[in-house]
C-alpha cells in the first residue's frame, strides 16, 4: 500500500466520529473481525488511526478499497450534501435497460472512462436496490483527486439518479453527459435529501 492510499484512508477515518467508527469499519468489511478486535478504540483517535492504517498496510489496501470506505462514510452522512435529481427515460430505439443494474454500471463506467482518461469510478450496491457511485476526477495531465469526488445514487427499480453537487463545477456538464449517454435524462430540481427522502422520491 503506497503513501497516497494510506493518506486517503487516514483522512477518511479521521472524518468518522468515534461513535460511528466500529459500525462503519464493519460495514466496510475489509478488516476482519479478529483484526478489529486488536484495536483499542478507547485510545486517542490518532493512535486508533495509526493502528488501523497498519492493519490496512498488512492487507495491501488498494485505491478501490479506500474508495469503498469513503462511500460508506458518505452513506452515513449523505444529509450533508446537496443533491441534484435526474429522471432518466429511454428514447426511441434505445436498448439500454434502465432497470438492469449490471448494464447500468458497465455502461456508466465505460462511457465515463472513454470521455476522461484520468478518472476513478467505484460502485457499492445497497440493500435498498440502489448503487452508490463515487467518481474521483482528474485531468488529461493530473491523477484523480480523491478528496473532491462526486457521488451518484441510482435506484434500479426507478428511473431516478441523484448526484451530489461537485466541488469541481467544470465536471458537472460531463457527468450530465454520461448520464444522458446511459439513459435520456431530465434535470428535475436541486434538493437536499437524506436516504429516507430518496426512497420517498423514488416511490
Amino acid at each position: 500500500m503506497d503513501e497516497t492510499i494510506a493518506e486517503f484512508i487516514k483522512r477518511t477515518i479521521l472524518k468518522i466520529p468515534m461513535n460511528e467508527l466500529t459500525t462503519i469499519l464493519k460495514a466496510w468489511d475489509f478488516l476482519s473481525e479478529n483484526q478489529l478486535q486488536t484495536v483499542n478504540f478507547r485510545q486517542r483517535k490518532e493512535s486508533v488511526v495509526q493502528h488501523l492504517i497498519h492493519l490496512c498496510e498488512e492487507k495491501h489496501a488498494s485505491i478501490s478499497d479506500a474508495a469503498q470506505l469513503d462511500i460508506i462514510y458518505m452513506q452515513f452522512h449523505q444529509h450533508q450534501k446537496v443533491w441534484d435529481v435526474f429522471q432518466m427515460s429511454k428514447g426511441p430505439g434505445e436498448d439500454v435497460d434502465l432497470f438492469d443494474m449490471k448494464q447500468f454500471k458497465n455502461s456508466f463506467k465505460k462511457i465515463l472512462q472513454r470521455a476522461l482518461k484520468n478518472v476513478t469510478v467505484s460502485f457499492r450496491e445497497t440493500e435498498e436496490n440502489a448503487v452508490w457511485i463515487r467518481i474521483a476526477w482528474g485531468t488529461q495531465y493530473t491523477k484523480p483527486n480523491q478528496y473532491k469526488p462526486t457521488y451518484v445514487v441510482y435506484y434500479s427499480q426507478t428511473p431516478y439518479a441523484f448526484t451530489s453537487s461537485s466541488m469541481l463545477r467544470r465536471n458537472t456538464p460531463l457527468l450530465g453527459q454520461e448520464l444522458e449517454a446511459t439513459g435520456k435524462i431530465y434535470l428535475q430540481e436541486e434538493i437536499i435529501l437524506d436516504i429516507t427522502e430518496m426512497k420517498k422520491a423514488c416511490n
